[in-house]
């Protein structure tokens, strides 16, 4: 089964899907200059020395902690990490 996702449109019908049964996932072109624009945002922040929560700060208590240029793709990669979760028989 797949799923093709466009910017606006996703449905709860499309996440029932996404949750009963294995789904390949593609995206919408039309996606390509949003998540541009969202990447260039961030660029920014991080290039200006701005602070962001997520961003360059770490999370709920950890959010007055600034996190080093060097550690925030490991600051990001970790958050992932700790949102997986396994489910069903393995």
């Amino acid at each position: 089964m797949s799923l093709h996702l466009k910017p606006g449109q996703l449905t709860l019908a499309d996440l029932r899907q996404a949750y009963l049964a294995p789904v390949r996932l593609s995206l919408d072109p039309s996606a390509d200059a949003p998540i541009a624009a969202s990447v260039a945002c961030v660029e920014n922040i991080i290039a200006e020395g701005r602070t962001a929560y997520g961003i360059n700060t770490g999370f709920g208590l950890l959010a007055s902690t600034r996190i080093s240029p060097a550690d925030l793709e490991k600051l990001q990669r970790s958050i992932v990490l700790s949102h997986a979760a396994g489910v069903g028989e393995a």
